[in-house]
This record gives C-alpha cells, structure tokens and sequence, in this order.
C-alpha cells in the first residue's frame, strides 16, 4: 500500500524538481500552480484567489506508464499549512479504491477507463497523457461516466518571453455531445496553458502567447457552434403556422384558447382564434393542440464565456429561454455570440448586454475592465455604449466614489445601472446614487452588517450572505423600510433566488463559494419570505440565474410561484416584464403581430402549474424551429 508523504517529503518533492505556473485572471496574477517531479510521484499546489475565495489545493500523484496508480488531495489551509487527506484513489492489482471520509469504495481496474480527479489543469494534463498511451488516442472516463479521445487541433508557433516555441492545441472530446476541454501542450508535451477562460494555468514565460491562443480557440468553437446550428435547426418554408394551441397573453396574463400564430420570416404576422386566421398555403404547420403557445422567455441574469455558443447557450434555447441578458462578459466574446447570434449563424438566445467594471484591488473580479478614476470609468461607459449594450453593472470593488459618475454617465446614454452594493455602500445608498437595479437578493440581507464585510476577515459577498441569512427579521421595521424605499424607487430586484434557497436543491450558492447556513431551514425560510414580501410590495422582480446555460431557471420560477405568486404573474415575469425592464417590449416579451418570433410551444399548462413550463416541445427563435430535446442533447451537459 502506498503511505502518504510527510510533510517534509512534500517539500523535497516540491523543491526537487518544480515549475512555478502562473495562474493570469486577465492577465493579471491571481495564484500558482505548483507542480513538483520526483521518480513517479508528482505534488501539485494549486492555489490561486477568486473574488475572495478561490481553489486552495494540493494533490499528490504517483503515475506509472501514462496513468495515476494513486491521487490523494488535501486542502491548503489559510496559513498555508496542508489539512487532513479529502480524497484518496489508490490502484491496487486489479481493484480501483476510493476512499473519503464519509465512503470508502472498490472497484475492478478496466486498462481502459481513466480513474482520477477533475480539480487542477494538471489533471487535463494526465487524461492527455492517458489517452496518449491508448491505441486510437480514446478511452473512458470514469466520472463522470463517459468514453473520450483526444485529437490534435492545431500545431503553431507562438512567440514567448524565452523566445519561439512550437505548441500544440488537443482537444479531449467527451462524448456524449460535449464541448471538448481543450489544452496546450509546449515542445516537450508538458502543459503549456489551459483552455482560455476567466481564470488561465500559462507556463511561466507563455504570457506573449495568449493572444494568438486565444484567437485559435475562438475560431476553433466559431466553427463548431455554426456547424451545430446547420445541425439543429429544423428546416421550414419560412412561414411557421402554430394552429390551435391555447396562447398566453402575456400583456394580459390570460390564456386565449384555441389560438392560431402565423410567423412569417423573423415576425410574427397573424395571430388570433383558430377559426379566423387561415393557415398561409405551404406554410411549416405545428398542430398545438392540447398544448400552451407563449412567448419565449428572459433570463435576466446570465455570463457568456468561449463555450457558450456550443454548451450553455444550446441549454437555455432548450430551457424556452430565448433572451438572456448577460452580466458580465468578456467584450469580445459577448458581442460576437451576440451578433452572430442575431444573424442566425449560431444556436443561441437573443442577447442583452451589460457591460462589468470592477476596482483594482487584488481580488477583483475575472474582468478587463478596471476603473478607479472618473475618467476611467467614463470611458468606459462610453465605449459599452459605443457596442450597442444597454447596461451597466458594477462590482465589488469599484470605489463608491465613482457610483454618481457612472450614473450620470449611463443614464445620459439611456443604459441602466445595476450591480453588486461595491465595498463601503449599503443598498439604500446606492439606489439613491442611481442604482437602477441590485444583482442577487443576499444583498439585501448583507446590508444590514456592514462589519460582517471585512470582520474577522475579508470575505466574499457570498459568504456574508450565508452568514447573515439566519439572522434577518424579514418582518421587522428595516426590512420593510428597505423595502420599502425600493417600491419606491422602482428599483428592480434580480434576486437569483435558486442560488441562495438551499433546500431547492440546485447547490448553485455553494459553488460561488457562500457555502451552507449554519441554520439552513432558517435561511430558506427567510429568503423564500423577503420573495413574497418584495412581490406584496409591488417591487419589480425579474428571474435570473447566474448559472451555466440557465439550469437552474426553472426552479427560479417555481420558487416565485411556491410563495404565493399566481402562475400567471410568473410567466409574465419571464416575458413581458423582463422585456419592459430592459425597454424591449417593442419586439419582445410577447405574441403580437409586429414582434420578433420568439415562440414556445408547452406540453401543459404552465399557466397553472409553473413546473409544466419544463415540457418545452418547440422552440423558435426568430423564426428558426429548433427541437429542445436535440438542443440539451447536443449541449452534453443538461442535467434535468
């Protein structure tokens, strides 16, 4: 049986032989990667910061031809000090062993499948190994359970600090449908960078690299998601007829029964009783029968990166979500997928842009955009305006100060503001300062504890919302004068509220690193109150999700309706208030002649049970017929 090293044996390993990766969040250091070689074993410290929270791991490897024999993982602690094992994999002759704390597991080997972690780059690095060795470069994963291959992409020079390198672009393809994970290997095969992302492991010195990297990879994913959309898109004559479904109304939150929708390119032309609008001859007819017809919906509250347009973006068209509006992007990435998008060149909703700005401190957010002058960030504004979006969302570090200058700024322009409450302001101060809107309920809960922010330690907005949850009065004076104040502002709430409900079950709050109440049945409870008390108020709501591809949207939806908002308020807080919100109701939000076609047609009636609304049968987006089904297929990562 192989024993764990010893402290003092880790470090020899660290020393011995090690390369120091730098981890860039935009270019800027955020932590290391540590990875350290002697014989077959190999430690890696992987530590970086992420808004105040972040990966604080380290891992040892022993690996013999090509494979792990052995994982075991340990978190490195505040002080730096390495914790008790979480997780060990051990081969032993023919049987895999896994072992936590709370499980212990065995398993026969298969020389085949691939049984490791997924926690650090370096753990891409050891699948493109394991597949290297395999005879057609495929195998298996063993979780998630899936065969996978690897392929080589592209092969390029790319300048470095040291000089040129020849690099290597692989891709490891996880099929059922999803997106490859994609990693640079240098001359000598060891890795070279991660895929681009927020968050990018380089080899020390490939900073010059980037650029060209990350131009490769995007048209490496532009190509993929075009050949998908050719894939799934239905084919129709141009003209759509949706004959006898019973449409919800959005304007007037009623059902019209028996209802006949004409769509005619990109609009919707005719719609009215199934006995009066006659069906255009060679018309693609859908028999709606039976079944709810209704505008495509919002999700207010959504982040584009490079993979959306072949995952994330399938996912949310599968979902009936035909509009989301993004609120924090990469500029590049965001308008691309936007304006391709928009043209019908890829599979993805209708986007909505908020420009991000954060200040410069050391755990600012994953942005470009850092501002800490008024000039700054009136340059900025402007240039958001310049790309066609139409908001403004600040973050948690940009400096208070600056709130009446981006105000003023955005609203000039007809953008609104909305964000995070930056360090230093509560909620009432900053829709006086010209919020328009404030991302995720917590911080209406958070407000109340100014010293919770920085005491005893500095901590991401996340945590102090976990923290605080259990303790608020929702019924007390303060909270209903907060609440009151927003009323009265009309001050939007996009509360994200399937993030901090822990018993709906989506673990979204833990995975943005706010963790688990100390009382979870008194945090629910006061979350799922200040949703009802936000509603009886008549604050404007809007649903958002702040997850990958919208999956928790559905039970963002079913949260409004459990506390007690009609099924009928709902549906039209994910359609025509979104889109009046975002002053988009012109084209959007409902079905009426004139406007875009962003149709769904529901196995149900979601008019009086919200959770129908997840038997989406027929999505169309600007008058293209997808099938939501192939869309999540395609996706590989829909996990409804």
């Amino acid at each position: 049986m192989l024993l764990p090293l010893t402290l003092p044996a880790l470090l020899v390993a660290l020393a011995g032989d090690s390369v120091v990766y730098p981890v860039l969040n935009h270019g800027r250091v955020a932590g290391s990667m540590v990875v350290g070689h002697n014989g077959d074993t190999v430690v890696v410290r992987y530590v970086f910061t992420d808004r105040n929270r972040g990966a604080r791991l380290q891992t040892r490897y022993v690996i013999r031809d090509g494979r792990p024999v052995f994982i075991e993982s340990r978190p490195v602690l505040a002080d730096d000090r390495i914790g008790d094992a979480t997780s060990r994999l051990e081969i032993v002759a023919d049987s895999v062993r896994r072992w936590t704390p709370k499980k212990t597991s065995a398993a026969p080997v298969d020389p085949d499948t691939y049984d490791g972690a997924l926690a650090t780059p370096y753990d891409d690095l050891a699948i493109v190994r394991f597949l290297q060795h395999r005879p057609q470069h495929s195998g298996k994963l063993a979780e998630p359970k899936a065969t996978i291959r690897l392929e080589v992409v592209r092969e390029v020079t790319v300048p470095t600090s040291y000089g040129k390198e020849r690099v290597r672009l692989v891709a490891v393809h996880l099929d059922p449908g999803e997106t490859p994970e994609l990693v640079w290997l240098d001359s000598h095969d060891e890795l070279f960078s991660t895929n681009v992302g927020w968050f990018m492991t380089v080899k020390p010195g490939a900073e010059p690299a980037l650029p060209t990297l990350r131009k490769i990879e995007t048209d490496y994913h532009d190509r993929r998601a075009e050949a998908l959309n050719t894939r799934l898109m239905n084919p129709t004559s141009g003209v759509i007829a949706i004959t006898n479904g019973d449409l919800f109304d959005s304007e007037r939150g009623i059902v019209r029964p028996r209802t006949t929708v004409v769509i005619r390119g990109e609009r919707i032309v005719a719609v009215g009783p199934a006995d009066s609008v006659a069906v255009p001859a060679g018309a693609t007819v859908i028999d709606a029968t039976g079944k709810t017809v209704m505008p495509g919906m919002w999700d207010m509250h959504g982040h584009m990166d490079l993979v959306s347009e072949t995952s994330g973006s399938l996912m949310q068209l599968g979902r009936g979500i035909t509009t989301v509006r993004d609120l924090a992007s990469d500029v590049d990435f965001a308008t691309s997928q936007r304006d391709r998008a928009e043209a019908g060149r890829i599979a993805a909703p209708h986007s909505v842009l908020a420009g991000f700005m954060e200040g410069p401190e050391k755990w600012a957010g994953p942005t470009a955009t850092i501002v800490s002058t008024e000039a700054e960030a009136r340059q900025w504004v402007a240039r958001y305006d310049s790309l066609g979006y139409k908001q403004i969302k600040v973050y948690n570090l940009v400096h208070p100060d600056l709130i009446p200058t981006i105000a003023k700024e955005a609203h000039a322009r007809g953008m609104r503001l909305s964000g995070h409450i930056p360090r230093g302001l509560t909620v009432p101060a900053a829709v006086q300062l010209g919020f328009d809107e404030i991302n995720h309920a917590a911080f209406l809960f958070s407000t109340f504890y100014q010293d919770s922010l920085y005491v005893p330690t500095m901590r991401a907005y996340s945590a102090v919302a976990t923290a605080v949850a259990p303790n608020i009065d929702v019924d007390g004076p303060a909270m209903t004068q907060l609440v009151s104040l927003l009323a009265q502002h009309k001050t939007v709430i996009d509360g994200t509220f399937a993030v901090w409900v822990t018993s709906a079950g989506t673990g979204i709050g833990q995975a943005v690193g706010a963790g688990v109440p100390t009382d979870v049945q008194k945090a629910d409870a006061n979350y799922m109150r200040l949703l009802k008390k936000l509603y009886d108020a008549g604050v404007t709501l809007v649903p958002g999700t702040d997850a990958f591809g919208s999956m928790t949207y559905n039970t963002e939806l079913e949260l409004y309706e459990k506390v007690g908002i009609p099924a009928p308020v709902v549906l039209q807080i994910a359609t025509i208030t979104s889109a009046r919100v975002m002053k988009d109701d012109r084209d959007y939000g409902s079905i009426t002649p004139g406007k875009i076609a962003d149709v769904i047609v529901v196995d149900g009636k979601p008019a009086e049970h919200v959770a129908d609304v997840r038997k989406v049968e027929r999505v169309i987006r600007a008058g293209r017929l997808y099938d939501p089904r192939e869309l999540r297929k395609a996706s590989g990562l829909d996990r409804e």
